[in-house]
């Protein structure tokens, strides 16, 4: 018996999590920020860089996911690059 290698599609929330991140990132660059005010990416970051300062890289981990829609591999790699200890995956 041969298994087929097709890849698997990716899940229905993982979709839906990437065209949130898809239409706030048009958003920001048509209106100036996802609320269309400027400066709340900026809050968002401070968010972020903070929740890593005070020693919660899992925290910071699953911000970033919200803000971004990424997968939690991609967020805690870009946790580990801000300068955030997780240990493991994310």
């Amino acid at each position: 018996m041969e298994l087929s290698r097709r890849p698997v599609p990716p899940s229905r929330s993982h979709l839906l999590r990437r065209i949130r991140a898809l239409e706030a990132q048009v958003q920001t660059l048509t209106a100036g920020g996802p609320s269309g005010a400027p400066g709340d990416e900026d809050a968002e970051a401070a968010e972020v860089h903070e929740l890593i300062a005070s020693g919660r890289p899992l925290a910071a981990a699953r911000r970033y996911r919200e803000i971004t829609g990424v997968s939690e591999a991609e967020a805690g790699d870009a946790i580990r690059r801000l300068g955030g200890d997780i240990g493991g995956d994310a």
